[in-house]
């Protein structure tokens, strides 16, 4: 048997375990007995009696109003966990006192008047309506009423938009004002103009491209020789070309830009 268990594959589990040596179970088994025998000699346990448990009930006496029972009454008020004081209008002669009081010092307390408050008049208060069932209450809408004011006749004014050697942002915002009357002739003219500009951003020469016959193009040169561009004082002298339209303004608004 020896031979067949060390023959035997690693598969086959040994059901026989090794024989082992028996001193140190039996040293172990000592240590442990000696160190509980130290516990049981050494540790007191002192167990405490429970403390009683409080029911919740109590006790109650009811006493008739007689001698006996009053008796009592001021025995548990006297001996209770609140004090008693003395209540002066528990008395049965306080009242009396305090009249023959009163009248030794001949002091009479003042009769109580009201101030009557004045009712509002009946037509100051509005009638409450009642609800008719399934309908909503809603406030009564009123109406906006817009007034419009007096519609002034619209003029046109002459706008500048750039067509060379000026860019937009380079355009004068703040125009002249421009008197005399546009009519649908110049309206529907394409005007264009080749201006000449100082350092200073002002108007020297004014020569207009869409032909000298045209009329309104002598006011419109005149009007454009009032126009102040930005200035450059490093160029004396530029050449820019602007075009001129024509846009609806009231007669009181803003400046034409």
């Amino acid at each position: 048997m020896k031979q067949k268990r060390l023959a035997a594959p690693e598969w086959v589990f040994p059901w026989q375990g090794a024989r082992q040596p028996q001193m140190p179970k039996l040293l172990s088994v000592l240590l442990t007995g000696a160190g509980f025998a130290l516990l049981i000699s050494s540790v007191r346990i002192q167990v405490a009696a429970p403390a009683p448990r409080v029911s919740n009930k109590a006790a109650l006496i009811q006493v008739l109003d007689d001698a006996d029972g009053r008796a009592l009454t001021l025995k548990a008020s006297e001996g209770g966990p609140f004090p008693s004081r003395f209540e002066p209008s528990d008395w049965e002669w306080a009242e009396s006192v305090e009249r023959e009081v009163y009248q030794a010092a001949r002091w009479r307390p003042e009769p109580y008047l009201p101030v009557l408050r004045e009712l509002p008049e009946p037509d100051a208060l509005r009638p409450l309506q009642l609800a008719t069932r399934g309908e909503p209450v809603l406030p009564d809408r009123r109406p906006l009423v817009l007034v419009a004011g007096p519609m002034e006749k619209p003029v046109l004014v002459p706008v500048i938009y750039p067509l060379a050697g000026i860019a937009a942002d380079s355009l004068p915002r703040d125009l002249p004002p421009f008197r005399v009357p546009v009519d649908a002739a110049m309206a529907a003219e394409p005007w264009r103009f080749l201006l000449r500009l100082n350092a200073a951003g002002g108007v020297v020469d004014c020569v207009s491209l869409s032909g000298g016959e045209v009329a309104g193009v002598a006011a419109l040169g005149d009007w454009l020789r009032l126009v102040s561009f930005p200035p450059e004082p490093a160029t004396p002298e530029r050449w820019i070309a602007v075009g001129l339209g024509f846009s609806n303004q009231s007669a009181d608004g803003p400046v034409a830009r």
